[in-house]
């Protein structure tokens, strides 16, 4: 597994500190390169991964079901958790962002390929497009808990662009409609800057994720993210009658560090983006070896 150390972990590292490095040597907020990834960057990913995806509808709606039935079980044992600390508001959903979001795509997708080749690449990227959904309009929910009342906060994924986005691209899909390259090449660009830029996010954010405050949460959360899911996913896959390389995938798909999104997320709702940075960047540290012993089972 050290080639994944070397091809996969180190590239994304890097990126994320040359973000902080600039950021820290030019005194670069965070927000608005963090609003543009929510608002523009990554609802083109979203938009661009289902108009293009080639997977079974079938296939399509298993691999759904088992991301759906992971982020609900990992939501409910970290309101649980919350309510046993007592967090507060602010801190009960930053928790569950850092709980429930993957990292799934800058990560999870390369790693899918080197651990199982093309057919886990394929599963990867329906995994994928399942769980920027679930980010961008579950997690949205989770993320206004912070504040507000609740009927605002299941009213607020319908005020942003990702969640249309994920209607246009299915129904593109669906329908195979061929858009004209006036438009199709500027999705494509927004589309293939999400994830730098993400990273970059993660990157400026670091500058402020050197504390160890909240260590019990800290363990908590990552322990549930990289033992628990797992567990979880392991059980639905086998469950909905996936196997062999499918349920494999979804497996380390599934114990996978908590993604930049969830950071996002936090910053533009402020819930508590500082503790969830620190989960971002503990849990994508100690998943290093984790992954290396659950992708050496599932394989």
């Amino acid at each position: 597994m050290l080639h994944v150390l070397f091809d996969v972990i180190l590239p994304v590292a890097l990126v994320a500190a040359c973000g902080g490095l600039v950021g820290r040597w030019k005194a670069i907020p965070v927000a608005p390169i963090s609003t543009l990834v929510f608002y523009l960057f990554s609802p083109a990913l979203v938009l661009h991964s289902l108009a293009t995806t080639q997977l079974s509808a079938g296939a399509s709606f298993r691999i759904f079901g088992v991301m759906i039935a992971t982020y609900a079980a990992m939501y409910v044992a970290a309101t649980a958790w919350s309510l046993l600390v007592r967090h507060d508001r602010s801190m009960r959903a930053g928790f569950a962002l850092a709980a429930t979001i993957p990292n799934v795509g800058n990560m999870g997708l390369p790693v899918a390929q080197l651990a199982f080749g093309t057919p886990g690449l394929e599963v990867a990227v329906m995994n994928f497009i399942a769980g920027s959904a679930l980010a961008n309009s579950a997690s949205i929910v989770v993320a206004s808990t912070a504040g507000g009342s609740r009927a605002e906060a299941f009213r607020a994924p319908f005020r942003y662009p990702a969640l249309y986005a994920a209607a246009a691209g299915a129904a593109i899909n669906a329908f195979g409609i061929d858009l004209p390259v006036a438009i199709n090449a500027p999705i494509t660009t927004l589309s293939n800057a999400a994830v730098p830029a993400m990273l970059v996010v993660l990157g400026l954010q670091l500058q402020h994720a050197v504390s160890l405050d909240h260590l019990t949460d800290l363990v908590a959360v990552n322990s549930g993210r990289l033992l628990i899911a797992p567990v979880v996913a392991w059980f639905t896959a086998t469950a909905l009658g996936l196997s062999d390389v499918t349920r494999g995938t979804l497996v380390v798909l599934a114990a996978m560090p908590t993604a930049v999104i969830a950071t996002i997320l936090a910053t533009e709702f402020n819930a508590q983006p500082a503790f969830v940075t620190r989960a971002v960047v503990t849990s994508t540290l100690a998943s290093m070896l984790s992954l290396t012993v659950l992708i050496t089972l599932v394989q």
